[in-house]
Protein backbone atom coordinates (compact mmCIF):
# COMPACT_ATOMS: atom_id res chain seq x y z
CA UNK A 1 0.00 0.00 0.00
CA UNK A 2 1.52 3.65 -0.67
CA UNK A 3 1.23 6.34 1.40
CA UNK A 4 1.38 10.17 0.42
CA UNK A 5 3.89 12.15 2.10
CA UNK A 6 3.31 14.56 5.24
CA UNK A 7 3.94 17.41 2.41
CA UNK A 8 1.51 15.94 -0.02
CA UNK A 9 -0.96 15.16 2.25
CA UNK A 10 -1.33 18.71 3.79
CA UNK A 11 -0.99 20.53 0.70
CA UNK A 12 -4.20 18.25 -0.30
CA UNK A 13 -5.82 19.03 2.61
CA UNK A 14 -5.19 22.38 1.95
CA UNK A 15 -6.62 22.37 -1.48
CA UNK A 16 -9.63 20.60 -0.16
CA UNK A 17 -10.27 22.73 2.59
CA UNK A 18 -10.09 26.24 0.19
CA UNK A 19 -12.79 26.00 -2.08
CA UNK A 20 -15.06 25.43 1.31
CA UNK A 21 -13.48 28.33 3.00
CA UNK A 22 -14.46 30.92 -0.03
CA UNK A 23 -17.94 29.29 -0.12
CA UNK A 24 -17.61 30.17 3.89
CA UNK A 25 -16.45 33.84 2.86
CA UNK A 26 -18.90 33.93 0.13
CA UNK A 27 -22.09 32.84 3.03
CA UNK A 28 -21.00 35.54 5.52
CA UNK A 29 -20.97 38.89 2.75
CA UNK A 30 -23.98 37.67 1.49
CA UNK A 31 -25.37 37.81 5.27
CA UNK A 32 -23.81 40.80 6.01
CA UNK A 33 -24.78 42.66 2.46
CA UNK A 34 -28.90 41.64 3.54
CA UNK A 35 -28.66 42.84 6.81
CA UNK A 36 -27.67 46.22 5.17
CA UNK A 37 -30.74 46.13 3.52
CA UNK A 38 -32.53 45.10 6.48
CA UNK A 39 -30.63 48.19 8.48
CA UNK A 40 -31.33 50.49 5.85
CA UNK A 41 -35.54 49.62 6.37
CA UNK A 42 -35.06 49.93 10.23
CA UNK A 43 -33.74 53.17 9.84
CA UNK A 44 -36.40 54.52 7.02
CA UNK A 45 -38.92 52.80 9.55
CA UNK A 46 -37.50 54.80 12.57
CA UNK A 47 -37.07 58.12 10.79
CA UNK A 48 -40.92 57.54 9.34
CA UNK A 49 -41.94 57.16 13.49
CA UNK A 50 -40.02 60.22 14.67
CA UNK A 51 -41.39 62.29 11.98
CA UNK A 52 -45.03 60.87 13.10
CA UNK A 53 -44.05 61.64 16.90
CA UNK A 54 -43.03 65.11 15.63
CA UNK A 55 -46.58 65.86 13.83
CA UNK A 56 -48.20 64.61 16.78
CA UNK A 57 -46.44 66.92 19.19
CA UNK A 58 -47.03 69.78 16.98
CA UNK A 59 -50.48 68.78 16.64
CA UNK A 60 -51.19 68.93 20.32
CA UNK A 61 -48.65 71.81 21.48
CA UNK A 62 -48.45 74.27 18.21
CA UNK A 63 -44.95 74.56 16.13
CA UNK A 64 -42.17 75.52 18.69
CA UNK A 65 -38.65 74.82 19.69
CA UNK A 66 -38.58 71.40 21.82
CA UNK A 67 -35.45 71.57 24.40
CA UNK A 68 -35.46 67.86 24.31
CA UNK A 69 -33.63 67.34 27.99
CA UNK A 70 -36.39 69.11 29.90
CA UNK A 71 -39.48 68.65 27.60
CA UNK A 72 -39.82 72.48 27.36
CA UNK A 73 -41.03 74.01 24.39
CA UNK A 74 -40.91 77.55 23.44
CA UNK A 75 -43.84 78.76 20.68
CA UNK A 76 -42.69 79.81 17.74
CA UNK A 77 -43.80 83.54 17.20
CA UNK A 78 -45.85 83.99 14.63
CA UNK A 79 -45.23 87.37 12.39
Amino acid sequence: MSKLEEKELQELKETISKPNQILIEIGARVVAYNSIDDLVNLHKESIKEQQDKVKEIEDKYGKGSLNIDTGEITPLEEE
